[in-house]
């Protein structure tokens, strides 16, 4: 056997053969919040992130938009536009290793409720302070009263969420019925071998990815360096596992399964114990990411939680 024959079968297909499970998933998630929370911080989301990048489009059309939390960075020099970055660097390089990256049309119904979804959530980060990650997964490992909150918040939205979306679906179930018309038997023709691009293109976003964490350690910026790499392992995981807060609060309510949901559970158990032992040896000070609580942690995680189960993540 060769090396590449080696690689392909003990690392590439079974890592990239087939989807991780959603435990497997949660577990690999809090050890990298764990070792991320010891490095530097949690992982906070992508809210902050959207938010600049936002004030910077603006700034760019000539509307001068100053932030609500002080000043404003390139997000090249930004932590968490950097681990924003790599996250969907990893997210993308994954999809295309696994040949499941694809643009995926809807109509014009469907754009819209995906808009107002996305609507609702920007509006439930900006009530909590921050998205579900940093809200509420990350605050809940922190210990902080206010992930619990959030979470009592994005189960009421969930509910409601689900209710919106299984209304659809039985809509379109009648509809389908009534369409139905019997189809005359075709032949079934032998389909040509299609060989997918998307490895190779997965491995160049590989070495991007390698390449601008390479570029920050030799400017001496090794904690951009870092996080670069962190936020790409998120994203691997996430996509090899599809493990998703959003399917965990959704699918109890909905196809009633609780299988995200009890990997959601372990991952903040195991969380817990990681920032809590973190905590109790000073390497990091017991109010870190504790985040300020109140009605608002509630209703924003509701408007958040119902905005990310229309929109569909």
């Amino acid at each position: 056997m060769t090396l590449s024959e080696y690689l392909y079968e003990n690392i590439y297909k079974k890592n990239f053969g087939k989807t991780w499970s959603k435990l497997r998933g949660g577990v690999l998630l809090a050890f990298l919040n764990i070792l991320l929370f010891l490095f530097i911080m949690p992982i906070g989301g992508v809210y902050p992130a959207m938010a600049d990048w936002g004030i910077w489009t603006y700034r760019l059309l000539g509307l001068n938009i100053q932030p609500p939390w002080g000043s404003l960075e390139l997000p090249h020099k930004s932590i968490i536009s950097v681990l924003n970055f790599g996250l969907i660097l990893g997210f993308l390089s994954a999809a295309l290793l696994t040949r499941q990256f694809k643009i995926r049309k809807d109509t014009a119904a469907g754009y819209l409720q995906g808009f107002i979804g996305g609507a609702l959530m920007g509006i439930g980060s900006f009530m909590v302070g921050a998205c579900i990650i940093g809200g509420f997964y990350s605050a809940i490992m922190s210990l902080s009263l206010s992930g619990f909150y959030m979470m009592g918040g994005l189960i009421i939205g969930g509910y409601f969420g689900g209710r919106v979306l299984m209304w659809q679906g039985r809509k379109k179930a009648r509809k389908l019925v009534a369409e139905l018309k019997i189809l005359p038997k075709t032949s079934v023709g032998v389909e040509k071998e299609y060989k997918s691009r998307q490895p190779m293109i997965g491995t160049f976003m590989l070495i991007v990815l390698f390449a601008a964490a390479s570029i920050y350690f030799l400017m001496g910026k090794n904690l951009f360096g870092g996080i670069i790499l962190f936020g790409a392992a998120f994203g691997l995981v996430i996509q090899r596992s599809a493990f998703c807060l959003c399917g965990a609060f959704r699918e109890i309510f909905t196809t009633k399964k609780n299988e995200t949901m009890r990997s959601l559970m372990i991952s903040l158990a195991i969380g817990v114990v990681g920032f809590t032992i973190i905590k109790a040896n000073g390497f990091r000070s017991a109010e870190m990411f504790v985040l300020p609580l109140g009605w608002h942690s509630i209703i924003g995680g509701a408007i958040f939680g119902f905005g990310m189960v229309i929109t569909g993540g």
